[in-house]
């Protein structure tokens, strides 16, 4: 994440932010963000990811290729 002109690291940012950090659309964002994987708030109508359960999430992705089934 980058850090704003301030110098402060945001606390949340858009689901549009958030899909271009992970490099996922927007939609699969939104998946994420539905399924409670990824943590949201809303700021009434607009709805922020919160950066902290971000890096959470991107931490715990697997750092080596899923095996195909061999069935």
């Amino acid at each position: 994440m980058t850090q704003h002109t301030s110098g402060i690291e945001p606390i949340f940012i858009s689901v549009k932010h958030a899909a271009d950090a992970l490099a996922l659309s927007t939609w699969a964002m939104y998946q994420l963000c539905d399924s409670g994987e990824v943590e949201t708030r809303y700021k009434g109508s607009r709805r922020l990811v919160s950066v902290k359960s971000l890096r959470e999430y991107a931490e715990q992705l697997p750092t080596e290729r899923p095996q195909a089934d061999a069935s």
